[in-house]
């Protein structure tokens, strides 16, 4: 069915008349479903419009609409989107459906989970559906498949992705970006890992030569996907949301020599989660390497470093207060004994020998002793304390090789320096304790930061990491919008940075897209409308932001969470009138109640935040009397972890102030600000990737979840902008040169000579020959602009000219060949035919010369014979008369 359109100002857009049309309509467990026409009535004297639908499957599923005609017309009512027809179901691009709507989009990425594809094109975004089971998707034929093909030539796929961005470094001579982004449990990780192996695959054009750069690059490739489980392993955890969730961001820069061959790469990494390593929430776990090392260290590992507690290795994860306080120690269907071989393996390709293994193993476990600490101390009054026969303690000390006393001392008490002397104090037990995992989180990150370090340095192939490279493509894999029961300092770090790819994928998408048409005049266009974040960025990193404040209260000496939370509120919610909507207050909520908690609007969700842990976590600070303990350590492998960080002093001139250590927020925002100039300088490709399910299941479509996800990542908006927008240009004179067969006779041809306006001009003409309608189609001061798929129809009118023309040369080419073969066979057989009558006629004479001879012969012997007879005949009758007679 078709929209049909009533003449005048009563009406607009009511549906045909014919029964069957398909609509969509709200529904709360499905988010939206199908429902078909079966009676209408339009009054044209109560100037009203009724339509009743049946919902498919369900005969008492009824939907009404009734409106007036003014209220159609002024759009306070609209009409139900419409269904596309059967078709276009599971197309693989979205903005080739006929009705783009929300809904349309939400039931074609539904049809094609259910066909179990889980790719689809969403115009320049690649929307992927996580299918939560193993898909045969990644084979190397299927890699060698995509190698060389432009996109669209194949069904959609993130190979495809990456080889339009190679392409695009090839052929622009750009840097490239793809950009893997999405909630936690999308399956970002394993996209931007197969992103990698087709990189490090694919365009291996010197593969077999046997030469030495070859080589190299090869173990360079090997390198770079070796990356994956060592990164994994001690930067990824199990979440409620996902079995394999990473926990940093990373952004690998692939690097290409002149040949378009891999020969370097480079990793950043952005706020490792360093509060998992001491507290995870119910059914979550700490990182995979604890589990992996307690499943896979073998007997006489286990009792070297200690971990032989439990009954057996299933179970040690149970006697580690690091490990145990979700109280999952185990991933259904992972193998962590067999992870933990695989990350050995991957450690040595990436260049940390044997020797390096076991002292990284050696300190891992001194981590999960030190969170078995006991701290002694009932009260505020009684200081705190470390049994002297704590084992964990002991086989702490052992481990991390330092002098047990002075780190049982700084564990329990402080130093505070004033202007004329030193004061040690005892600190209670719950800072003791805080202290302990701050210890923890120090070592651990500055383990995970000496892994990247050492990556790197196996991934340069003995080139200079900060020396520019002749291109590269980069591959950000980072975390996605977080929003769970308790958020805390690293959920606010998480959604700053999605804040900022959200930012840039609204630049990208849709500022620039608008300000080109701005810039080039164009008339007839509106501008679309989408929710620009920036207010809520500047709420953050603003001058007087949520950050500068937090950093403002980590500089007191008395500062606290909940000073910074009450700054907060004065700063963004004080009392007097609502702020404006676009002003950054206005993305800011104060509590109902006195809980030290505020609430930031972000792009996706509003999201509460505790501000409890504000300030320790964005210190990130440990004691410098513990970080000296722990550079004097006699173990080879803690002093080369900390020896990044500048040694502390352990004695100088008193009043002299140390210079202030940056806070964590600051370190962030920082570096992010430094990605999204790297991402702002190269070409942007985008993968969205959707959870369809919080359960995990595979190939379960949980619509309103879905639909919600579509909403936040901004894939609907991309194709609303295709909708109204003008996707397909070409420069003029390129149109011009192209399509100027539309529009035949000597105006068709531009002169050797001419202005820009007499080239706008001539294209004009050109699209009133190809559109009857005009706002198909526009010029613009330098270029032309079509709708979507105007430009395809444009080049079959082109076609369509061309083999009409190419038709006629053929007819009279063939009218030629024909008359002339037709000419001269005429002359054969009129030949033939004169030699056929003639030997006819021939044999026809002697035919008739030979019955005329033979009838006389016949005649002269039929008289001989009857002449013969008559006279024997005539003897015998007279013989017998004789006889008779005498």
């Amino acid at each position: 069915a078709v929209n049909s359109e009533i003449k005048g100002d009563q009406r607009n857009n009511v549906y045909s008349t014919i029964s069957g049309t398909k609509a969509f309509f709200v529904d709360d467990a499905e988010a939206w479903v199908q429902a078909t026409l079966t009676e209408k009535s339009v009054d044209d004297g109560a100037r009203t419009v009724a339509l009743t639908f049946e919902r498919d499957g369900e005969s008492d599923g009824e939907y009404k609409f009734e409106a007036t005609f003014d209220e159609l017309n002024t759009k306070r009512k609209v009409l139900p989107p419409l269904c596309n027809p059967p078709v276009l179901e599971g197309i693989d691009d979205l903005t080739s459906l006929s009705h783009l709507n929300e809904p349309a989009v939400l039931h074609n990425l539904q049809v094609r989970y259910g066909m179990h594809n889980i790719y689809t094109y969403s115009g320049i975004v690649l929307v992927a559906m996580n299918p939560f089971a193993r898909v045969p998707l990644y084979s190397q034929d299927t890699l060698e498949a995509y190698a060389g093909r432009m996109r669209g030539e194949l069904e959609p796929h993130l190979f495809a992705i990456s080889e339009d961005a190679f392409q695009g470094m090839v052929r622009d001579k750009k840097n490239q970006t793809i950009i893997v982004s999405g909630e936690s449990g999308a399956g970002k990780t394993m996209s931007a890992k197969y992103i990698m192996r087709y990189f490090a695959s694919a365009h291996d054009e010197a593969k077999g030569r046997g030469d030495k750069a070859q080589d190299a690059i090869s173990r360079v490739e090997e390198q770079i996907l070796a990356t994956n489980p060592v990164l994994e392993s001690f930067g990824n955890a199990k979440t409620t949301r996902n079995d394999n969730s990473s926990r940093f961001g990373k952004f690998l820069e692939i690097r290409f020599n002149e040949r378009h061959a891999i020969e370097a790469a480079f990793i950043r990494t952005y706020l490792l989660e360093r509060s998992r390593l001491v507290y995870q929430p119910a059914t979550e776990r700490n990182y995979h390497i604890f589990y992996q090392l307690l499943a896979g260290a073998d007997a006489e590992m286990r009792a070297e470093l200690g971990l032989d507690k439990g009954s057996g290795s299933a179970d040690a994860w149970a006697e580690f207060h690091y490990t145990k306080q979700g109280g999952a120690g185990q991933i259904a269907g992972v193998d962590d004994a067999k992870e933990f071989g695989h990350t050995a393996a991957a450690l040595g390709v990436i260049g940390v020998d044997a020797q390096q293994q076991r002292q990284i193993h050696a300190l891992l476990a001194a981590l999960l002793h030190v969170g078995n600490i006991e701290i002694t101390g009932a009260s505020e009054r009684v200081g705190a304390g470390i049994d002297a026969d704590d084992s964990a303690y002991a086989r702490a000390v052992e481990l991390l090789q330092v002098d047990g006393a002075l780190l049982s001392k700084w564990l329990t008490k402080r130093q505070i320096v004033t202007r004329s002397e030193k004061i040690v104090s005892n600190m209670t037990r719950a800072q003791a304790l805080v202290v302990r995992d701050a210890v923890a989180k120090f070592v651990y990150a500055h383990l995970f930061e000496w892994l990247v370090r050492t990556i790197n340095a196996a991934l340069a192939n003995g080139s200079d990491a900060g020396a520019p490279a002749a291109a590269f493509i980069g591959v950000l894999d980072i975390y996605g919008f977080e929003h769970f029961a308790h958020n805390s300092f690293e959920q606010f770090c998480i959604n700053y940075a999605n804040e900022k790819l959200q930012q840039n994928f609204n630049r990208h998408v849709f500022k620039l897209e608008q300000e080109e048409y701005t810039r080039e005049q164009l008339e007839n266009w509106t501008f679309v409308d989408f929710q620009d974040n920036q207010p809520c960025i500047d709420l953050i990193e603003g001058k007087l932001g949520i950050l500068a404040l937090l950093d403002e209260e980590c500089r007191l000496q008395q500062g606290s969470d909940a000073n910074f939370a009450e700054k907060l509120y004065k700063q963004f919610a004080p009392a007097g009138p609502r702020p404006a909507a676009d002003a950054p207050a206005a993305f800011f909520r104060k509590p109902r109640f006195g809980a030290a908690e505020f609430t930031v609007r972000h792009y996706a969700h509003d999201v509460a935040y505790a501000a409890d842990g504000f300030i320790d976590k964005n210190k990130d600070t440990v004691p410098d009397e513990l970080q000296n303990v722990l550079r004097a350590s006699r173990g080879p492998l803690l002093p080369q972890l900390l020896q990044a960080e500048p040694s502390a002093p352990a004695a100088g001139r008193l009043g002299v102030r140390a210079a202030r250590k940056p806070t964590l927020g600051a370190v962030f925002k920082h570096s992010l600000a430094s990605l999204m100039d790297t991402i702002e300088a190269t070409e942007s490709h985008y993968i969205r990737c959707i959870k369809p399910n919080d359960a995990k299941q595979a190939w379960r479509f949980d619509a309103p979840m879905v639909l919600a996800q579509l909403r936040a990542c901004g894939v609907l908006e991309t194709i609303r902008i295709s909708c109204a927008g003008y996707p397909s240009r070409l420069p003029i004179p390129d149109f011009i040169h192209r399509y100027r067969i539309l529009l035949p006779g000597p105006a068709a041809r531009p002169a050797a000579e001419m202005s820009l306006d007499a080239f706008r001009a001539l294209a004009a003409r050109i699209l009133a020959a190809a559109f009857d309608q005009p706002d198909r189609a526009q010029v613009g001061l330098s270029k032309v602009f079509f709708r979507a798929g105007m430009l395809a129809l444009v080049e079959k009118q082109r076609v369509e000219r061309l083999n009409a023309a190419a038709t006629a040369i053929q007819a009279l080419v063939r009218c030629y060949q024909q008359r002339a073969l037709f000419l001269r066979t005429r002359r054969a057989v009129r030949t033939l035919q004169t030699l056929a009558r003639g030997l006819l006629a021939r044999r026809q004479l002697r035919l008739l010369r030979d019955t005329r001879a033979a009838t006389r012969i016949q005649a002269v012997a039929r008289g001989f014979l009857a002449r013969t007879q008559f006279r024997a005949t005539a003897r015998a009758i007279v013989a017998l008369q004789a006889r008779v007679r005498g």
